[in-house]
């Protein structure tokens, strides 16, 4: 009995720092899907101020300035022209400041008029906010 007393003070120290409620996170998401028409694609996130994260439908966030490590997930084949060129299209990251009770579906624009030598320094793509919620 003693033991799970102490688990349960333990437990309610650890999440007592926690928000109490939903509603005091902010929550990061990728846009649900491509809208090639506008040039906008999905990201993978795959850090939140320097933290890697698994593959998550969406990420708790406390309310603040946070910075986001993103890669863009082109829903097309896609292959640099150049061999010494990197593959894929790389990360980049975006800041922003998150409120409380709200969702950021974040995206990436593709500049379809970029030019060839784009794909070398990644600069085709930028990673921004699509909507907010």
């Amino acid at each position: 009995m003693a033991r799970f007393a102490t688990l349960l003070i333990c437990f309610s120290l650890l999440f007592s720092a926690w928000p109490a409620s939903a509603a005091e996170w902010g929550w990061l998401l990728s846009v649900p899907h491509a809208r090639s028409g506008e040039h906008v694609y999905k990201v993978r996130i795959l850090e939140i101020d320097g933290e890697g994260q698994k593959e998550l439908l969406r990420y708790a966030v406390a309310p603040g300035s946070h910075k986001v490590r993103l890669e863009m997930m082109l829903e097309v084949e896609w292959e640099p022209e150049f061999a010494e060129a990197p593959r894929g299209p790389g990360w980049k990251e975006l800041e922003l400041d998150v409120v409380a009770g709200k969702t950021y579906q974040l995206a990436a624009k593709l500049d379809a008029q970029a030019p060839i030598e784009a794909q070398l320094d990644r600069s085709y793509w930028e990673p921004f906010v699509y909507r907010v919620d």
